[in-house]
């Protein structure tokens, strides 16, 4: 598995080409729900001043994706924003700020924030979500802000997001545990389905 990264952490990231010219920086992530990745990236320019572009990053025109930039081959990989953000994903709902739920019904907490696999895929691997009083009691867990994997499908509305019951026993309280419990997690979904 890749690195994994929080998408807040990707806003300000500059985009560099593999000429090592910084055309912009990541202004927002753009998210499709039902694919479980990303789809590209707003743009602002550079600079204390630089507002948003014109133009955005679609995930196609990524060459890489890491903690200290988002690589592409040139400037060409820019294109409209209206490419990128008026997709039919990125309408159909915000996954920020979006109530958890299992698909037996439990309620679980409100999304925080995206964890993304980095290098070449985008893909999403699950939420910091600030957890309900369900979830982190009788467990050894103090902290409120947990990690949770988003399993092989999930579906997002307008207001909420839901998520495998089986994902809530994989919680980690901080990314580098919850790279292990990805791993755990999806193992034992292979094993479940043989």
């Amino acid at each position: 598995m890749n690195e994994l990264m929080a998408a807040r952490s990707l806003t300000t990231l500059p985009v560099v080409t593999l000429g090592g010219d910084a055309v912009a920086q990541v202004k927002d992530t753009v998210f499709d729900d039902s694919a479980g990745r990303v789809t590209g990236f707003t743009l602002s320019g550079r600079g204390l001043l630089a507002g948003p572009l014109k133009q955005s990053l679609p995930w196609s025109g990524v060459h890489s994706l890491g903690h200290d930039a988002v690589m592409v081959r040139d400037r060409s990989a820019l294109v409209e924003t209206a490419v990128v953000v008026a997709r039919r994903e990125a309408r159909q709902g915000r996954v920020l700020g979006a109530e958890v739920l299992t698909d037996e019904g439990a309620e679980v907490g409100t999304v925080l924030d995206v964890v993304v696999e980095g290098g070449t895929s985008g893909r999403v691997v699950g939420f910091r979500i600030a957890a309900s009083k369900a979830l982190v009691e009788g467990s050894r867990r103090h902290r409120r802000r947990v990690y949770v994997p988003r399993g092989e499908t999930f579906a997002v509305s307008g207001r909420a997001l839901v998520i495998p019951a089986d994902a809530t026993r994989y919680v980690a309280e901080d990314l580098p545990t919850f790279i292990a419990r990805v791993g755990a997690f999806h193992d034992s979904r292979k094993d479940s389905l043989q």
